[in-house]
């Protein structure tokens, strides 16, 4: 028997879904989800997946819109403890490098919802189907065969989470190995206060692809008891009357979502006044937009800096957000100030440390940090170098402490 305890992030977070049993987790323009069908489902997905031969040392991959089949699949993944590799139907580049996807991530399974089904055309042989037709495989009847009961974790701290691949934007799409071990992540300062928290029973949209960031976000919300509001697709209008008619009080957005947001006709017509929390992030904004934003949302805005090999690096918070206001309009065009367990060093091209307001190249440290590009030992040796990681990332650090990016290398 394997004496090795579960992943603690595997087992911290189906202790938290499940002390929030009869309330909603999951919901669509369609569909209401508790938390205990939604716990049911994964259970019966993990023991149908199982019975597939579905092992820790396989993968599998999903070519899915935000639906609630794909939290259920995740959910049952980290189960198991199989690696988990997400792309969004809505994303056409997504689409386009799911058959590349695919072969590298071997052995794994593939599993599409009806968007996925939609946006790919011809299926994929052997393909699995949870709600899409014209699969090989029906998951969800054989998940519907299967006991809805209680599983424990059967993840481990060494086994690999996530593969999550890069956009692609400034060279080839690669796979970040992210294991259990490197799953937990520190937001919070030991001074920091209670702006921004919300309690238990508050609903979040999910608006942007639950593949990426605002997938971690969702998971983060569900197991504080929050409802997910899922959305398929980013439209200003809707995204407004939603949050108005809904009462939404939180949603994560990357940059260009936030721009479009503020420049849209209705922002001064829809009531805003449940909006508590609104991180955003993944891309560069100009600080002007930042203004209108502060002005059109209040004190309530956040930054973060992620990357596909640190989930997490920097925040900049409401708090900064308000100091821009009040004198320090430079921050706004910072990514903000290191989470509490992220190292960075601004490098030059020998690897050296350079001193504070000196631009070179973003390394990072940091104990969520990936442990490797999926299959690619040449370009992870090139990235990782005594517990390090050359971001790529050009910036430079204020003597307060604050990043600021300014290209790629």
């Amino acid at each position: 028997m394997d004496a090795e305890p579960p992943a603690r992030y595997a087992t911290d977070l189906f202790t938290g879904l499940h002390r929030w049993s009869g309330r909603v987790a999951l919901r669509t323009e369609d569909q209401c989800v508790t938390f205990d069908d939604m716990l049911a489902r994964s259970y019966r997905i993990a023991r149908a997946l199982e019975d597939t031969g579905q092992t820790q040392h396989e993968g599998i991959v999903c070519l899915m819109g935000n639906s609630p089949e794909m939290v259920c699949l995740r959910l049952a993944a980290h189960l198991l403890g199989s690696r988990f590799t997400a792309l969004h139907a809505g994303t056409p580049d997504d689409v386009a490098a799911c058959h590349t996807v695919l072969a590298a991530a071997r052995p794994a399974i593939f599993v599409v919802d009806r968007r996925g089904a939609q946006a790919l055309g011809a299926p994929v042989p052997g393909m699995f189907s949870l709600g899409a037709n014209g699969a090989d495989h029906d998951l969800q009847a054989l998940a519907d065969a299967e006991s809805a009961e209680p599983l424990a974790p059967k993840a481990r701290e060494r086994d690999i989470a996530l593969v999550v691949h890069s956009r692609g934007t400034t060279g080839p799409r690669r796979g970040a190995v992210h294991r259990f071990s490197a799953m937990n992540v520190n937001w919070r300062r030991s001074d920091e206060g209670e702006l921004g928290d919300f309690p238990a029973g508050v609903t979040t949209l999910a608006v942007s692809p639950l593949s990426g960031n605002a997938g971690e976000v969702a998971l983060m919300l569900l197991r504080a008891g929050c409802t997910v509001r899922l959305m398929d697709d980013f439209e200003p209008g809707r995204v407004l009357a939603t949050v108005d008619t809904e009462r939404i009080a939180s949603m994560y957005l990357p940059s260009p979502c936030l721009e479009r947001l503020v420049a849209h006709g209705d922002l001064g017509h829809a009531d805003l006044s449940s909006l508590r929390y609104l991180p955003y992030g993944n891309a560069p904004i100009a600080p002007d937009v930042l203004r209108r934003a502060i002005d059109a949302f209040g004190p309530i805005l956040s930054q973060n800096y992620v990357t596909s090999e640190v989930r997490a690096v920097t925040l900049l918070r409401q708090e900064d957000h308000l100091a821009a206001a009040d004198g320090r309009p430079h921050l706004l065009g910072s990514a903000g100030r290191p989470l509490p367990e992220v190292d960075i060093r601004i490098c030059g091209p020998d690897g050296r440390e350079r001193p504070s307001g000196e631009t070179g190249e973003v390394w990072l440290r940091a104990p969520h940090m990936m442990s490797g590009y999926w299959r690619e030992p040449e370009a992870t040796e090139h990235a990782l170098s005594k517990g390090w990681l050359r971001s790529g990332d050009i910036g430079r650090l204020d003597h307060d402490g604050y990043l600021y990016l300014s290209g790629r290398v």
